[in-house]
């Protein structure tokens, strides 16, 4: 038989709802239900006294509440088994002492069965003694009767922790240099050195800052329970009974940026073109160009602008975080000879400003337009007279045509820029935006330059 503090005193007929409508202090018993019924937490200086229960012949049940002396915040269970004694249904309702009822599913108990186990969590939000009691109800035609009783003490202490702030001497950090301020979400505020722990600290959840040597920026941290979120790190005590250690580690400031040039004439092949002569593309032709800046140090960058001498403006960037990289594009219509563009990227990290530039390159081929050599007259053979008389007169000479100068159309060439979607260049390795969406608009220009130069020509030939 199983351990059990139920009362064996055998039901009295009528007085069983009464007697169970005066515990625990007045209040009723639950309904069978399975919803847990809760009520504002009151701690306990001392443990209520056991209601009494006049029991069924033969039900029993015991209880076990665990962990003990448990913490605020801690999960604290109430567990055992029951043995029904007679028909209809048995359930277990636990009183947690806090102003907590909770009531479990009924159970058939016609025929008797084997003991039913059950078990309940709970969580204390103020520290105290506590006297959690668990009822066996009895749900019969007539209403509820106490078929059992147990019950257990328990103590629930204040939840407190600690946290322990270390700086690591990794990249050549002197933990001496640093101060940590650890503030918490009850408008608590302490202020230690390296190496120093703060105790007593209710649950909760923490942010640390620190100040430091200048120059310096915080990188990651370490420990069960910190986290970094930006510049900061947040500690959390969460059952009460944890001793954290956060260990900070930071990292000199290296802002740094470095810009790639590249040139297509298809948007298909892209060339670096650090040096002459580049691809060669057809004057008048759209020279495609894209800008990838990349952010190589280990700070975020702000306000990149990028530029070029031949294009004028290129884009800026509000923002460049450490180690990602963004791209612009431009378009421009290709000019003959040889040509350079030379690319600049500037950003800003506090008061510091960083740079680099590219140059690239490409060859214009000039557009071939053909000559008219004039023709050299034949002459027309003057018939012999076949008797004396006037010589003929000479034949007038044939105009010789003068050789037309072709009209030369010299556009001045057009830049469209833009930044674009990102997708990946052949043959580079490298992300970079499309120009398809602007593409026709160069093709049509070249189109009609090329046609105003032919016409012309057709012009001076007529």
């Amino acid at each position: 038989m199983m351990r059990s503090q139920s009362s064996t005193i055998p039901f009295l007929g009528g007085v069983g709802l009464l007697i169970i409508s005066t515990l625990l202090a007045g209040a009723p018993l639950a309904a069978a239900s399975n919803a847990n019924h809760a009520a504002a937490p009151v701690a306990q200086e001392s443990p209520a006294p056991l209601p009494s229960c006049p029991g069924l012949p033969g039900c029993a049940l015991n209880l076990s509440v665990g962990p003990s002396p448990a913490s605020m915040g801690q999960e604290v269970t109430a567990s055992g088994a029951f043995q029904p004694c007679m028909g209809a249904q048995f359930s277990v309702q636990v009183d947690w002492g806090d102003g907590t009822i909770e009531v479990g599913a009924f159970h058939e108990g016609d025929p008797a069965d084997d003991p039913v186990p059950y078990s309940f969590n709970h969580v204390y939000s103020s520290a105290g003694e506590y006297a959690v009691v668990a009822l066996l109800l009895h749900q019969a035609a007539e209403g509820q009767d106490c078929a059992a009783l147990a019950a257990e003490s328990l103590t629930v202490e204040a939840a407190v922790g600690s946290i322990t702030l270390e700086k690591s001497e990794a990249n050549g950090a002197a933990p001496d240099d640093w101060t940590f301020q650890l503030e918490g979400s009850d408008g608590s505020s302490y202020v230690v050195g390296s190496g120093q722990t703060i105790s007593d600290l209710p649950m909760g959840q923490y942010s640390i800052t620190e100040s430091g040597p200048q120059g310096w920026h915080l990188t990651s941290v370490s420990g069960e329970g910190c986290a970094l979120e930006g510049q900061s790190v947040v500690a959390s005590i969460v059952s009460g009974t944890e001793s954290i250690t956060c260990t900070l580690v930071n990292e000199v400031d290296s802002p740094a940026i470095v810009l790639e040039k590249y040139v297509s004439d298809d948007t298909a092949t892209w060339y670096d073109a650090d040096a002459p002569p580049g691809p060669y593309i057809i004057e008048y032709d759209p020279a495609f160009w894209t800008f990838v800046i990349s952010n190589t140090g280990n700070v975020d960058l702000t306000t990149v602008v990028v530029t070029d001498t031949v294009l004028g403006e290129i884009c800026t960037i509000d923002s460049l975080g450490a180690g990602t990289d963004q791209i612009c594009t431009a378009i421009s219509l290709a000019e003959e000879g040889q040509q350079e563009n030379l690319g600049f990227a500037s950003a800003e990290f506090g008061d510091y400003t960083v740079g680099d530039q590219d140059p690239c390159h490409y060859f214009g081929l000039g557009y071939i337009v053909p000559t008219l050599t004039p023709e050299t007259p034949t002459p027309t053979p003057t018939a012999k007279p076949k008797g004396p008389g006037p010589a003929p007169a000479p034949a007038a000479p044939t105009p010789v045509p003068a050789t037309p100068t072709p009209a030369v159309v010299t556009p001045t060439p057009t830049v469209l820029i833009e930044v674009l979607g990102v997708e990946r260049l052949p043959e580079t390795g490298i992300e970079a935006s499309g120009a398809a969406n602007v593409q026709w608009l160069t093709g049509l220009a070249s189109a009609l330059l090329t046609s105003a130069a032919v016409f012309g020509l057709l012009r001076r030939r007529k």
